[in-house]
């Protein structure tokens, strides 16, 4: 009784099945009431058709004795057949009238509608003659035949009512159980789907509890079951896809931050577990935006492929391997350690390792690249959190690289403050252009007369207190935020526009050229060689006036686009210098093929000049060398007579450097120029 009751409670809760009963029903029961309305019409008619008749039968069998008895006036015979017409239920009212149509007889009464009205003549035959005798008048009334065809059309009903309820929830059932509840099956299977069941390996194929006919063959309802049968499959492999990108990176196939955060999570976990420690250790590769500018992202994506196969192949054992953005990396050490030193040493030493295999020569598409990376190392503990646990790792990582290249460091509370300062600094640098911090120093370079000869363009900042901000400090940081591009422009402008505000007094100066630094980052952005003849061309300068000051980093990308660049700007007159030399990819082959006019010692060298043989040796094979190359030679960072001295016996063209004069502020600069002129 549960199952059944169950069953007709799913069956009538079901709307469809609903639905289609009512609409068979409804259509069945108009098409059977047409069908019994003509039926009880026909029925009525052919009722009084059968009515008329025996009236008509009825005349016939008294006509005779009305008329002999009309002929005798026979009044009590006539009473007596009319008394028995009445008796017909039929026949309501009878009337004999005589010749003169007076009434003989009158019984009944007159129906007020629905009645049947006869009057016949009656006539008696007398030597040959017809004699009129009067008129025979009755009404008859069909109140019998109205009767029988009320309780034809209720039985008629009746009987249609009851077979097409019958009907009804037979195709009810037939419908619900061939069709209804399967798509009631159907529609909970798909709700799983949408509610994310796909996601559940339990969640089979779907099948229905039916049987079909072989010889039938596959309805509509099997291939329904077979089409979301389908698509589930689709699902499945779309989601498994859409799941593994989302928790993969796409060029490396890594892990990715997302992905990490829950491991990171996880490991968390087991160290609170296991009261023990771990280690996450974020790295960096060194320099790779600037060759990825100069090389092209295909040779930048290549490398990454690289460096991510090698990061999981050493970090197969206790270590898994992630890439959270660009060139940074991760790996969580997955092995629990019982001590917070053993966690460090065991991350540190492999850190090392790390180094080592990065370091190892890539070749793409035949060219050689040699890579270092930065480390930042985190211990984690049960206290820890995924995100600070990056950023204590990100901050190592920054204290890392101002160690130099290829360093490793492991995060210290103090270095949160760093941070903090460089945050401060970020934001700074963001709005210099737009609150006016940024300014130039103009340092002088002398000749071996002591004249000012040229002149180097030094940015530099205030914070919002009006405190000087040292250049130290700001411009890793517009290297690193990639805000360089727009300040080195900014500057390169500032610069123009004072030459051609004090063109007057530089025209009556010695002074032949300004120096501007150019970062590789800039000198590499698209369109650079095209701003700077901009600027030129706006404020009317002179190229030859300028020279551009670039670093041994330039060239370390692609020395094709390198010089292209170097050569479009020669070409419109501009000159330029190498910066720092003997400090970064010093190589002759790039002197060779660059267009170069200037080259500059860097301080270090000239520090150790007097007292470090090695040093001066150094200084000397420079000069001698950027002779023969037909490069002038300026030393930089000369700050006593000593160094002096030795730079003008090999000889040095030209002198920077606090011994002749610190960097000035505009206004200074100009007075300088003019003492110098007189």
């Amino acid at each position: 009784m549960k199952i059944r009751s169950c069953t007709f409670s799913s069956i009538t809760s079901s709307k469809i099945s609903r639905r289609f009963a009512l609409y068979v029903v409804v259509v069945g029961l108009f098409i059977a009431l047409m069908i019994s309305v003509l039926a009880v019409y026909r029925n009525y008619h052919n009722d009084l058709a059968e009515l008329h008749k025996e009236l008509a039968q009825v005349e016939r069998s008294i006509k005779s004795s009305l008329v002999h008895n009309m002929w005798q006036v026979n009044l009590e015979a006539l009473n007596i057949i009319v008394n028995d017409l009445l008796v017909d239920k039929d026949i309501v009212f009878v009337e004999l009238l005589d010749e003169q149509g007076n009434t003989l007889i009158k019984k009944g009464i007159k129906p007020h509608q629905d009645a049947i009205e006869k009057s016949t003549p009656l006539y008696h035959s007398h030597d040959g003659k017809k004699v009129y005798l009067g008129t025979f008048h009755y009404i008859a009334t069909p109140e019998e035949v109205d009767e029988r065809n009320e309780r034809s059309v209720l039985r008629a009903v009746t009987a249609i009512v009851v077979f097409f309820l019958i009907l009804s929830l037979a195709i009810l059932y037939h419908y619900w159980d061939s069709t209804a509840k399967h798509l009631l099956t159907i529609k909970r299977y798909a709700d799983k789907l949408r509610q994310g069941g796909f996601k559940d390996k339990k969640l089979g194929a779907l099948v229905l509890d039916r049987s079909v006919g072989k010889k039938e063959g596959k309805d509509e309802l099997d291939e329904l079951v077979g089409t979301i049968n389908d698509m589930h499959h689709e699902i499945v492999e779309k989601y498994t896809a859409i799941e593994y990108q989302s928790l993969h990176d796409a060029l490396t196939e890594l892990p990715n931050r997302r992905m990490i955060g829950k491991r990171i999570s996880e490991v968390i976990e087991q160290c609170r577990a296991a009261n023990g420690y771990a280690a996450l250790l974020y790295i960096d590769l060194d320099h790779f935006k600037l060759m990825n500018d100069s090389m092209g992202h295909t040779v930048g994506d290549k490398v990454l492929q690289e460096i991510a196969g090698r990061l999981t192949t050493v970090g197969e054992k206790g270590f898994l391997p992630a890439r959270i953005s660009g060139d940074d990396f991760l790996m969580l050490q997955t092995d629990i350690s019982s001590d917070r030193g053993e966690a460090r040493a065991l991350a540190e030493s492999f850190a090392q390792r790390l180094l080592a295999e990065i370091s190892h020569v890539i070749m793409i598409d035949g060219y050689p690249f040699k890579n270092t990376a930065s480390i930042g190392i985190a211990l984690l503990d049960a206290k820890a959190t995924p995100e600070v646990i990056i950023k204590q790792a990100d901050n190592a990582l920054y204290h890392a690289k101002e160690k130099g290249r290829g360093s490793v460091s492991v995060f210290e509370p103090e270095m949160q403050q760093h941070i903090d300062k460089k945050l401060q600094l970020e934001q700074l640098t963001d709005k210099a252009i737009e609150k006016g911090l940024l300014f130039i120093n103009y340092q002088p370079k002398y000749n071996h007369q002591r004249k000012i000869k040229s002149a180097e363009a030094l940015v530099r900042m205030y914070d919002e207190q009006g405190n000087i901000v040292s250049p130290g400090d700001f411009i890793p940081i517009l290297e690193e935020t990639g805000n360089i591009v727009e300040i080195g422009d900014h500057i390169i402008e500032k610069v123009f526009g004072f030459l051609h505000k004090n063109k007057d007094v530089m025209q009556q100066s010695n002074l032949e050229s300004i120096a501007i630094n150019v970062s590789p980052t800039q000198y590499n952005s698209p369109g650079f060689a095209d701003r700077v003849i901009a600027y030129a061309e706006q404020f009317n300068i002179d190229p030859k006036q300028i020279i551009l000051e670039i670093t041994e980093e330039v060239v370390a990308g692609s020395i094709q686009n390198v010089v292209a660049i170097m050569d479009q700007l020669t070409q419109y007159g501009f000159r330029f210098s190498i910066d720092d030399f003997g400090t970064g990819y010093s190589s002759l082959r790039y002197l060779k093929n660059l267009p170069l006019d200037e080259l500059k010692i860097d301080k270090s060298f000239v520090d150790e000049i007097t007292t470090d043989e090695k040093a001066n040796a150094i200084v000397k094979t420079i000069i001698d060398m950027a002779h023969n190359l037909r490069l002038d030679v300026v030393a930089e960072g000369v700050e006593t007579e000593d160094q002096l001295t030795i730079l003008e016996q090999y000889p040095c063209e030209m002198y920077q450097g606090f011994f002749f004069s610190r960097p000035l502020m505009e206004e200074d600069f100009l007075s300088i120029l003019q003492a110098d002129n007189s």
